[in-house]
This record gives C-alpha cells, sequence and structure tokens, in this order.
C-alpha cells in the first residue's frame, strides 16, 4: 500500500499578472502534458527555454482553466513575464511527474538555491 501526501503537498502558488494562483498537480494535467511534447521532460525543457506556447499550456492545465477562460491566459502570461514563471512551472512540472507531490530534497528550495551558490 502506498503512503499518501496530504491534499495539496504539490501544489505550487504563481504570481500571473499581479494575482496569485494555484497549480495543482493531477492525472489529467500529467497526462495533457505527458503527450504534448513527447514527455513531462521535454516539457520542462521548453518551459527552461521560455516556450510562451508551453508555459501557457503548462499554466492553463495547472489552474484548470475551462475553454472560455483560457481565451485571457496568453496577456497575463506575457504581462507576468517569462523569466519570472519558468522557476514555479519547472517545480509544478517536477511534481506532476512524482505523482502529485514534491520531490523530498531534504530541505527548502532556498536551501537548495544557497547550496548552488556556494
Amino acid at each position: 500500500m502506498s503512503k499518501k501526501t496530504h491534499i495539496g503537498a504539490g501544489n505550487v502558488e504563481i504570481e500571473l499578472d499581479g494575482e496569485t494562483c494555484t497549480l495543482k498537480p493531477s492525472l489529467q494535467a500529467c497526462q495533457a502534458l505527458s503527450r504534448m511534447r513527447g514527455g513531462i521532460n521535454n516539457t520542462v525543457r521548453a518551459v527552461g527555454d521560455l516556450d510562451f506556447d508551453a508555459m501557457v499550456t503548462v499554466i492553463g492545465l495547472g489552474l484548470g482553466l475551462s475553454s472560455k477562460e483560457l481565451k485571457d491566459l496568453p496577456e497575463r502570461v506575457y504581462e507576468t513575464g517569462l523569466p519570472e514563471l519558468s522557476g514555479p512551472l519547472i517545480r509544478y512540472l517536477s511534481n506532476v511527474a512524482n505523482g502529485g507531490k514534491p520531490f523530498d530534497n531534504g530541505g527548502s528550495d532556498k536551501d537548495q538555491g544557497n547550496a548552488e551558490s556556494r
């Protein structure tokens, strides 16, 4: 029997055009993102390359937006700026790939960033 992680453990908050939004990992998002570019790893690369369309798609899936709500999303992503969104989106994709749970890296992202800068 698998150990369950509490609901929302893999959620990732982003600031989208001045509004805090929560990306929620789901099986539906995992399947769609995996199919989008031939695997989640390829989607991670696209986000790292600041591929606008890939980033809009990831955010739309993470927010669970309806087709009507997706209409305004590209403008909101553009206004926010791609570099601002890339880190949280990559973290979200990692959580999606890990069954909706964050990887246990023994510390927070801030701790990891400090170790990398040494």
